[in-house]
């Protein structure tokens, strides 16, 4: 099943892409953990304060679900791929790196908010 993946070459960049930018903002974080305070903003749909405040571990939730969302994908693609559904699978790979996209950069903006 894997070549059957690695033969839709869309796909397998949007597979490649997705994967790079979870890398980029595990690095990211991996890079800057010293220098995080101990509580970091994350929920910014609360109201302002200190409803917003997480421990600085919480950031490793944003490329940890969107591994989780990749992957689930990931298994989805595969599914979808046998029965021919080519345009639900690019639908869905699509999605998991448009989530992805949007984890990192808000990951990255947070670091760089509080560092």
């Amino acid at each position: 099943m894997r070549g059957q993946l690695r033969k839709e070459k869309l796909l397998w960049q949007i597979i490649k892409a997705n994967l790079l930018l979870i890398g980029i903002g595990l690095l990211a974080l991996l890079a800057k953990k010293n220098s995080l305070p101990p509580i970091v903003p994350f929920f910014y749909s609360r109201p302002w304060g200190e409803e917003q405040l997480v421990p600085s571990n919480y950031l490793f939730f944003i490329p940890g679900f969107s591994l989780a969302v990749f992957l689930f994908n990931l298994q989805l693609a595969r599914l979808l791929l046998k029965k021919g559904e080519k345009f639900l699978v690019l639908l869905s790979s699509g999605f998991a790196l448009l989530f992805s996209a949007l984890g990192t950069i808000s990951l990255i903006k947070i670091i760089f908010l509080v560092t």
